[in-house]
Order: C-alpha cells, then structure tokens, then sequence
C-alpha cells in the first residue's frame, strides 16, 4: 500500500510538472517588488530576480527569491532562487537553457541536486521549528523526499559562450553540488541536457558576481566532536517512491504511529525498517540515501531481521552500503543469526546509500519473502574515540530462572499455523500435548508448496547470561497429520542436539547445556521435508537457569489425583487424541463428529449399538485411500505402523489416545462391537497399548456383538491406547465401537 501511495504521488507531480513545462517561462510564487526588510545577503545576486532565463529547447519553471518564497529542499537542506528544466516528455528534444549575461559578470555560480520540493515550516508551541508531511506539497515527506522511482542519469553540459567548459553526470538521486564558473566578459551561460531522458534537473542558488563568489543557501558547517545518529539527528534525504523503505519515528504522524522496532527481542529507536520480497518485479533494491557531505570518517550500525511473530517470517536478504556510488559493505542477513554491529570507513562521503536485495533463495529455509529488515544504532562520527562513548541498544536479562517466551521472548518465527506464540498472558488462549492444556509455548509446523519446503523455526536471545535451558516438548494433540519427526536446537548456529518427536507418545521433558549460548534456535520440519503434510509439534514450559537446572514453580505441574478403585474413563481424563481412518461417516451417529470421539458433554452427539443410545465411546474405522504424501515411508510407528504408504494408496489405521500417567490405575474394562457395515475387510486386529508395548490383541469381526474385555495395563501406564491396525494387505475396514470403558486399580 505504501509504494502505491508514493507511485500514485509520483505519477500526480509529473502531470503537474508536465502541464508546466509546456511552455518556457512559468513564474512560481514571488512578488515584482520586495519589501524593505527582506534583504538577505547577496539578494541583489539572484539571477532569476533580475534576468529572464530564455528556454531554447525544453521546459523550465522558475522559482524566484522573495519574501514569498518557500525554500526549496534537496539533500535534506533548504535552497532558494533558480529554476527547474528538462526535455519534453516526448520525443527527442533536449533540453537547452540560455542565461544572458550580457558582459556585466566576472561569476557564476549555482548548485545542482537530484530532486526538489517544497516543505512548509511550523512552529510548535515551545518554538521548535518542525516540517510535517504535506501532501499538497510536491510529494515529500520532509527533510525525506520520495524520489523517482528508478534512478535516471543524463550527460550535463556548462557552456560559456560557444566553448563547453564542463560536463558532468547528472543523478536524479544524487545528492546537491555546488559549481562556480568564470564568464569575464561572457554574452551567455548555456546548459545542456544530453541525452533525451524526461528528466527535471534542478539548478538552484543560481546567483551571478560582479566579483567574487560567495556561497549563499545552505553552508556546510563542520562536523562536531559528538557522534551523530542517523534518522534522529541527521535523516536521509531521499527514498525512492518504489522502495519499501521507511524510517521511525516517521515525521507523519499518521504513519504506523511506532518510533522504533524489535530485533533479536531489543528494542532499537531511531532505525530504517525496510520489507523484502521475492517474486514478480520486486528484484529491485529497498534504497534509502542520506547526506554526509563529506564531514565524517566512520559510519557504525547495526543490521538484522525485525522481530515478527507471524507466520512465515523466515529468510534472507542482502545489504549493500555504498558511499558515493563505491561499496564499502555487503553481506548476507538472516532470520537463522542475531543482528550484526558494522563499523566502515566513510571518509569524505557525501552520498551515503543503504540498500536491501533479496537473496537467491535457502534452499533448507526458503527464501526472504515477508520479511522485515532494519538498520539501528547507526552513527556517523569523525573520530574512533567519538565511537566509543555511543551507548548500543541493549535490555538487562534477569539474574534468575526465567520464563522464556513470556520474559525473555520469542522472535525470528516460522511456522504453518495461524497462532504460533502463546505469551501465558490468558487461559482462553492455550493447545493441549497428551491431555494437558498449555498457555505458554510455541507450535511449530513445517510448511511445504507447490513453490517451496520451509521448516519451521522459533528463536531465542539469551545474551550468553544462561548456561541451562528445560522445556517439554511433543506432538500436539488433534493436530490430524501423524508423522514422527525432529526438533533441533542450535546454539549460536551449532546444532547442540536432536530430539525425536514419536506423535503418538506422551511430551516429554528435557533439560540441555547451552553455555555461553547467545542465540537459541529450534528447528522442526527437516526430518518430513517432501511430505506435503507436516505433523504439528509443540515446545513448552520453556525456562532458562543462569546457574544450572533447579526445581522451580514457574510452571506447576499437575498434581495425580485419587479418583478411587474404578473411574468412568472418558469423564476422568478423556481421550486427547483420536483419529479415525478417513474420518468417521455423518450418519453414523445423531450428527457429525470429527473422527468419531463423543464425550459425553451432550445428548446431542451419540451412535446407536442395537436400541441403545450411547454418547460417551469411540467409533473407530481403518481406510484405504489415494494420498498425496507418496513419499514410501512408514509413518507414526504405534507397533507396526498407523499409515503405510504403497505408491499413491495411504492405508490409514485408527486409534483413540488418553494420558492416565501417575493415576495409578493397572487395567482397563471396555465393550467393543461392530457399529456399522462400512469396508470390506470383514477382521480386523484391535490392539491394547500401554505406553508403547502392547499388551492385548482382539480379533474384531464383522457383525460382532457388543463383548466386554477387562485388560491389564501394568503398573505406573501413563499412555493408554485403542489402536485399529491396517496394514498394507488389508482394506477398509467396518466401523466399530469401544465403550463403557473404566479404569481399575
């Protein structure tokens, strides 16, 4: 939206611009007679307040100087009289103005910019004079001007007389030039576009000598001893009107209404934040132009990924630094690394240039597309020493076992899902791993396309304060894509460990050494790369320890509770994962229910064995299927397997899932009966799982009447499972029911 704002702006001014070159000669603003007490310096020198430019070929529009002028900005500072030409939009006409001088003059002198436009000063309440964004004025946001969109370069020629005195390189982005030429005795001062680009090239303090020249309009002081911030104390002074580029605090106030940005969880003020893409005509470079005029030495910054917690925040992107055209840094940044502090040599610099530009592609993490970069703590300075009394962006970390997502915060994240952060600050707001509900953590799921593989990813600032990190991590419950997989942790990019997510086990807790470790990096997705569905996986009660691992309560966990010798199941801790090959008809039960698990939380949703209504049970059903995973692996081992895969046909078992750990129940009691005619496969093995061995096997068998089976599950069972096999000889099967089930102690 903001390029289309600043395109449309462009494209207005050039109508604007056009309809006045039409003709030679408009005169912008002024007045024929000055009043007594405007007199500037050398305002008798002004040579449009005294002579009339004669346009040969081209348009121009003249700006003179006067108690009604406004001044005219380029490079971030404000000029006065001359005039502005360029050659017809159509066509091959070149622009060529002459400036009679008749023989009176010994100088001339004039200073040349790449763009122009007016800003009306207001004056606050305490007297600060301030340049607010007015779009009626050019169509600049001030001291910044929105340039060009493309930058266009043309040959300049300076003609005293009939002898070319010199030509120059004209830049519609370049920065302003001051020139003086000797026209002792001259009849006319001549420029000359030459080449044909529709180009408006602004000549401004255009001002002729009897004498010596004196320097009128904006003087370039010299730079003080201090340190001096960009975007706070000297901002650019061109953003070209297709760059993404913007700046906070941005002097609109209408604009996003922020003054700074988050990177690697910092918090920097004063900083460049600039969007870069991928794709269709969005291969230019996000440039934004500042004005040194050549008074410092050194140029210090630091660059990075801006935090986002959205999805598909992920990537890379290069950075060019150029002064005066010649680069002087470049290198690759990336959401996998912390910001990176640069300090570069700037001597005698004027046109200083930030540039972003997408890079190619990772082909392990996808490319920069939606991502956020800035620059912050960006300094110009004449001396090292100057450099080292600046006071870097930082924020002090608890000396104390902390919270990770919810103190330290999460950043650089990439994951499939609409909601990857939980911050613990609601209990509306959780996802449940193995019957528990969680409202602090982070939901990786890996992401793939038609265009590309992405795993997913979250990261962490320690600041090398932390030396022990602990968190609980497993496959989230209901989440219908059952695959195993990996979560790598990385510190400071060294892979320090692997977990193997099994998404049918219970979450697991881990404690792992990260020493010294200033960027923690989780990864997920890498091990089902080429699967087009990914499992979804969770992290939680992420707690970082400054001096080793310690019992703390910053996450209670849940106490067992004694629910006596017997307990209905389902009402006591339900199942937290039931899938249902191909999910379960409509019409077996009073309404649908995804994958067959009623609750018994309404009368609403029931199946019928027989006359009996039932609304507390499972319906349970194997599939045989087309699918577009093809990938020949075996997925989400139970005992032999819950989805083989044979070419494109996914043979899809089912199961029910529920987490009795630390109960204290030994067996379990059950019914079991064929429901509904739904396959073609008339047996089917129905195993009983306590964590991962099983302990019974059932033959289920078409037309089956309700049996009841009591199974012993052992002692200290934390994961209880009903798993209907269908392995890769076998077809769909019929739908059972599992019901009045009762955990016994």
């Amino acid at each position: 939206m903001k390029k289309l704002m600043k395109i449309t702006s462009l494209l207005l001014s050039i109508v604007m611009l056009t309809s006045t070159f039409t003709g030679c000669g408009f005169m912008f603003g002024g007045t024929e007679e000055q009043e007594d007490e405007f007199n500037p310096p050398y305002l008798e020198n002004y040579y449009v307040n005294k002579h009339d430019p004669v346009v040969v070929s081209g348009g121009i529009e003249i700006h003179k100087y006067d108690e009604d002028a406004e001044a005219l900005w380029m490079g971030g500072y404000p000029y006065h009289g001359g005039f502005e030409f360029r050659g017809s939009t159509f066509g091959e006409n070149k622009a060529i103005v002459d400036l009679p001088l008749d023989g009176l003059y010994e100088n001339i002198s004039f200073v040349i910019g790449g763009r122009c436009g007016h800003i009306t000063e207001v004056i606050d309440e305490d007297g600060n004079v301030t340049y607010p964004y007015d779009a009626s004025q050019y169509n600049c946001s001030p001291p910044t001007l929105y340039g060009y969109a493309k930058e266009q370069k043309v040959g300049l020629q300076f003609w005293v007389d009939d002898k070319m005195v010199q030509e120059v390189i004209f830049s519609n982005y370049q920065v302003p030039v001051r020139y003086t030429f000797n026209v002792s005795g001259a009849q006319k001062f001549t420029f000359k576009q030459v080449a044909a680009e529709p180009i408006v090239i602004p000549v401004l303090e255009l001002t002729v000598w009897e004498g010596e020249a004196h320097e009128t309009g904006h003087i370039t002081e010299p730079a003080g001893s201090e340190p001096v911030q960009l975007i706070k104390d000297l901002k650019p002074y061109q953003i070209p009107a297709t760059s993404s580029a913007v700046y906070y605090p941005n002097v609109d106030p209408t604009y996003e209404g922020r003054n700074h940005i988050n990177m690697s969880t910092i918090r920097y003020e004063n900083v460049i934040a600039t969007y870069v893409s991928q794709g269709l005509m969005t291969d230019d470079e996000e440039d934004i132009y500042f004005n040194l005029e050549g008074k410092y030495n050194y140029l210090t910054f630091t660059a990075g990924v801006a935090d986002r917690t959205t999805n598909n925040s992920d990537g890379s992107a290069w950075l060019t630094v150029y002064a005066d055209g010649k680069i002087i840094h470049e290198e690759v940044y990336s959401s996998h690394e912390l910001p990176r502090r640069t300090t570069v040599n700037v001597e005698g610099c004027h046109q200083l240039k930030f540039a972003w530009l997408t890079d190619e592609g990772n082909l392990e993490y996808g490319d920069g597309t939606g991502n956020f970069f800035g620059i912050g703590d960006a300094y110009v300075a004449t001396t090292e020493a100057a450099l080292e009394t600046i006071k870097y962006s930082s924020r002090d970390l608890p000396d104390r076992p902390v919270k990770m997502v919810s103190e330290l915060g999460a950043f650089a994240i990439s994951s499939s899902v609409e909601q990857a952060v939980f911050d613990g600050s609601s209990q509306l707001s959780t996802f449940s791993m193995g019957g528990v509900k969680y409202n602090e953590g982070i939901i990786l799921i890996a992401s793939n396309s038609m265009l590309e593989t992405r795993p997913a990813c979250v990261s962490f600032n320690l600041g090398g304060k932390y030396d022990t990190i602990s968190f609980i991590a497993g496959h989230i419950a209901n989440s219908d894509v059952y695959k195993n997989d990996q979560i790598e942790i990385y510190a400071d990019g060294v892979l320090i460990k692997t977990i193997n997510v099994d998404c049918t086990m219970l979450p697991e807790k881990y404690v792992v050494d990260v020493t010294g470790c200033q960027h923690l990096e989780f990864i997920s997705g890498k091990a089902t790369n080429g699967s087009w569905y990914r499992p979804a996986l969770g992290i939680v009660n992420l707690i970082a320890y400054p001096d080793g691992y310690v019992e703390t309560d910053l996450f209670p966990e849940r106490s067992p509770a004694d629910y006596g010798k017997s307990c209905d199941l389902i009402e006591t801790f339900g199942f937290y994962d039931v899938h249902s090959g191909g999910r379960t008809e409509t019409d077996i039960g009073g309404v649908d229910v995804e994958d067959g698990y009623y609750d018994g939380s309404t009368q609403k949703n029931y199946f019928t064995i027989g006359d009996r209504k039932i609304n507390s049970g499972v319906l349970l059903r194997t599939s045989v299927h087309l699918s577009l995973d093809t990938d020949m692996i075996q997925d989400a081992i139970f005992f032999t397997g819950l989805v083989v895969l044979a070419g494109e046909e996914a043979h899809e078992s089912a199961f029910a899932l529920a987490n009795i750990k630390d109960s204290g129940y030994t067996s379990v009691t059950f019914t079991v009966a064929m429901q509904k005619e739904t396959g073609y496969e008339d047996e089917t093995i129905l195993k009983i799982g306590a964590d991962d061995k099983c302990v019974k096997e059932i033959t289920l068998f078409k037309d089956m009447k309700p049996t009841t089976y009591t199974v012993e599950l052992g002692e200290d069972c934390g994961r209880l499972l009903f798993f209907l096999e269908c392995t890769i000889e076998d077809d769909t099967s019929h739908t059972y029911a599992i019901y009045d089930i009762k955990l016994n102690k």
